[in-house]
């Protein structure tokens, strides 16, 4: 009965260090995705123009200022898009090309320091780009300023409309 407690212990003892030795070879394979990841604040800007009669109580210019924070794949690009849709002058719908922008960098970090803020004028319709040069991750912030083209060639009062932002890496 002795030797069978002896045997039964050992077997006990012995045999889970066996089973753990099996166990213990072998690989083990990590793999880590790490996702594209883009914000844009805001994601659209009110814009608000009066033209006076006179000129003297015009506001044609509207200012705003965009931070980006962009995390890219290794080979992707960043482009930021504005689209103006639906601008109403005082007598309806107006031609979004009425609106045109600059842009500067105030600040950037990561690859967005390569990046540039664009100036341009609204197409019909189209998205329209408000950077350039953006490679890869980083962080990004514009400051705006959009304005009425030839506000005294316009007839007189409220010009309103909403600019959509999009950013994306691709």
């Amino acid at each position: 009965m002795r030797k069978l407690s002896v045997a039964a212990v050992l077997a006990l003892v012995v045999w889970p260090g066996f089973k753990c030795a099996a166990q213990s070879s072998g690989s083990t394979t990590l793999v880590l995705s790490v996702p594209t990841e883009a914000r844009l604040d805001p994601d659209h800007i009110t814009l608000a123009f009066r033209v006076s009669q006179d000129g003297t109580a015009d506001v044609t210019t509207v200012p705003a200022q965009i931070v980006a924070r962009v995390r890219a794949l290794p080979g992707q690009s960043v482009r930021i898009t504005a689209l103006l849709a639906g601008l109403q002058g005082p007598s309806g719908p107006a031609p979004a090309t009425l609106v045109s922008w600059t842009g500067t960098a105030t600040s950037a970090s990561g690859n967005a320091r390569q990046a540039t803020c664009s100036n341009g004028v609204f197409g019909y319709g189209d998205p329209q780009d408000l950077v350039a040069g953006w490679q890869t991750s980083g962080i990004l912030t514009c400051a705006l300023n959009f304005q009425l083209t030839q506000p005294r060639t316009l007839a007189p009062g409220a010009y309103s409309g909403v600019v959509s932002l999009a950013v994306a890496a691709q």
